[in-house]
């Protein structure tokens, strides 16, 4: 099942970028991915991640967008910004009551 998460940016005055660059904020890996959890658990609990890969920062003002696609007990995930793939990985997600 294919879904298109929400679009989100983050501020550029976001206290989490003080220390994350200096003079050359990104958007930390660990918030974007906490993101990521967030959207796939608006559809189903998520209960681990099974691998996460960064392949270019994000900026604070950028504007990204996650698809997300369901397979029995996987949630994947492309993080995408202005065409290019920020992030993609996949997630562990609760079994389903039988």
């Amino acid at each position: 099942m294919n879904d298109l998460a929400r679009t989100h940016s983050v501020a550029a005055d976001h206290p989490m970028l003080a220390g994350h660059f200096p003079g050359h904020p990104i958007v930390p890996g660990a918030w974007l991915l906490a993101w990521v959890v967030a959207a796939a658990a608006d559809r189903r609990p998520v209960c681990g991640v099974k691998r996460v890969k960064f392949l270019r920062p994000l900026a604070p003002e950028q504007v990204f967008e996650c698809a997300l696609r369901e397979s029995d007990d996987t949630m994947r995930f492309t993080v995408t910004s202005g065409g290019e793939v920020v992030a993609s990985g996949s997630l562990q997600l609760q079994a389903k009551p039988d």
